[in-house]
């Protein structure tokens, strides 16, 4: 055989899947969620001349075709292995892994958004609650990268910097240092939240800030032995599964809540999404603009409004025990001008309850 036949032959077998590739790109149906990262997938843009001219449609055709590119998981996959083990890269994705948990590097500390945000904040206190005779508490939730970046030199946010300016950025209100009340163990080794069964002492600082009992026996359930979080899907790494728990107890489960975006009333934990998107959303249903928890067990007439992000939505069960009424805001999803209509100031206690992704960001608090 010439060596020009062996070309083409070695050739053949590239050719052949090149092909094959392409026709499955053309003919498989877009999908449009990606349930391992946790975000939709782009779709195919609009042919239109303007868009040709400018090159946004080229720019978009990119992003579609990595979305929907076939097998795009296994190659995923395979691409974190060979830049995480072969190459030795420290990060893959944005994603890094220290003692044992997975964390995302953060986006630089910017004092500039943290005032905007707290002076944001203190004008919905000041503007609808203070007069009503409420007094504001202030809890920076400490995230993954809190505790793993600086100890293990992963870049991203300067946290000794950020605490220091959001305390002082917000007097109006009293604060609640978490930091100590927590650890890395208390967090999912596969995703950004922390555990429901392990924030009870961050619980317990924040109802002796507020001044109520919350003092309860607690049955731990478990929901999923085999919960993969977001850092799982995005790096692509094999990260073992994990088990998650749910706390319930007499006040817990005699609790409703009422969420104004779908005008439905659940309880406490949604079971049923332990099978979607994402099973962090076991926790009051998930990401909501406007909740309102009733607990008939208290019977103190006390309320509580907490601003809060994802992780109040673990965290604010725990506190229930303590009040009769407590309402859920998150400033993401729902604008301050429209707290007169749907909370009315009625001398509640109001916590704010946030991540530093929400203060250190810009334009994402309504």
């Amino acid at each position: 055989m010439n060596a020009k036949k062996t070309a083409y032959l070695r050739l053949l077998p590239v050719a052949i899947l090149f092909c094959g590739l392409c026709l499955f790109a053309w003919l498989k149906p877009a999908d449009d969620f990606s349930l391992t990262e946790r975000r939709p997938l782009a779709q195919m843009p609009e042919l239109k001349g303007d868009e040709v001219l400018s090159g946004d449609f080229m720019t978009d055709f990119e992003d579609y075709a990595t979305d929907q590119f076939p097998l795009r998981e296994p190659f995923r996959k395979l691409k974190s292995f060979i830049q995480f083990n072969l190459l030795g890269q420290k990060d893959v994705n944005d994603i890094y892994i220290a003692q044992g948990s997975a964390a995302k590097i953060e986006d630089p500390f910017n004092e500039k958004w943290v005032q905007q945000n707290a002076q944001k904040l203190q004008a919905v206190f000041e503007s609808h609650f203070q007069a009503g005779g409420s007094k504001a508490f202030f809890a920076l939730i400490p995230d993954k990268g809190f505790y793993l970046a600086d100890k293990y030199g992963y870049p991203g946010m300067d946290h000794k910097a950020m605490w220091e300016a959001v305390e002082q950025n917000t007097g109006f209100a009293q604060w609640i240092d978490l930091t100590g009340r927590l650890d890395i163990t208390d967090y999912y080794t596969t995703d950004s939240h922390w555990r429901q069964e392990c924030i009870g002492e961050a619980a317990q600082a924040l109802a002796d800030a507020l001044g109520v009992d919350i003092s309860q026996v607690y049955t731990e359930n478990l929901a999923r032995e085999d919960f993969a979080g977001v850092y799982a899907g995005q790096s692509a790494l094999p990260l073992p599964a994990e088990p998650m728990y749910y706390l319930t107890s007499e006040v817990l489960n005699g609790a409703t809540v009422f969420d104004f975006e779908t005008n439905k009333t659940t309880g406490i934990y949604d079971l049923e999404e332990l099978w979607g998107r994402d099973p962090y959303d076991l926790f009051l249903s998930g990401a909501a603009a406007l909740q309102v928890i009733e607990n008939p067990a208290c019977d103190t007439g006390r309320e509580l409004v907490i601003f809060r992000d994802s992780f109040g939505s673990s965290m604010a069960p725990l506190l229930v025990p303590g009040y009769s009424k407590v309402t859920l805001v998150d400033l993401r999803y729902f604008s301050s001008m429209l707290l007169p209509q749907f909370v009315p100031a009625q001398g509640q206690d109001v916590l704010f309850l946030l991540s530093p992704g929400i203060l250190n960001s810009v334009n994402l608090i309504k």
